[in-house]
């Protein structure tokens, strides 16, 4: 993917809200988490296994239990509907670099399944 090709960090939170501001499942997570997209970040609030709120403004003064962090690149690779092997995993992505994982680890490993397919959910479809 070329610099001129790849998507800007704004152009990815919207592909994201799209996408997992419906995003549900029969889980008792609750978490305040940051993601960011390139230079853009948002807090993704989730009860009762629910995305309830994304917010994208004032995010410097809000608090997160955990942050997944990723480049313009990584988010776009990870959302192809195939991605390249070290571009499928978050934790793949954070090995090689391309994604960041900060905070108190303990709810997203307690719910990791949960926060990979929540991530992943603006994957393209396969053809």
């Amino acid at each position: 993917m070329t610099r001129s090709t790849a998507a800007t960090g704004t152009q990815l939170l919207q592909r994201f809200t799209q996408v997992a501001s419906s995003f549900a499942k029969p889980r008792a997570v609750q978490v305040d988490m940051l993601v960011q997209f390139a230079e853009v970040p948002a807090i993704v609030r989730i009860r009762d296994g629910r995305v309830t709120e994304i917010v994208q403004r004032g995010v410097a003064l809000q608090s997160w239990d955990f942050a997944v962090k990723g480049t313009a690149e990584g988010w776009s690779q990870f959302w192809l509907a195939i991605p390249p092997a070290g571009w499928h995993d978050l934790l793949a992505l954070n090995k090689r670099g391309a994604f960041k994982i900060e905070g108190h680890l303990q709810p997203l490993m307690a719910h990791l399944q949960f926060i990979k397919d929540l991530l992943a959910s603006p994957r393209e479809e396969a053809t």
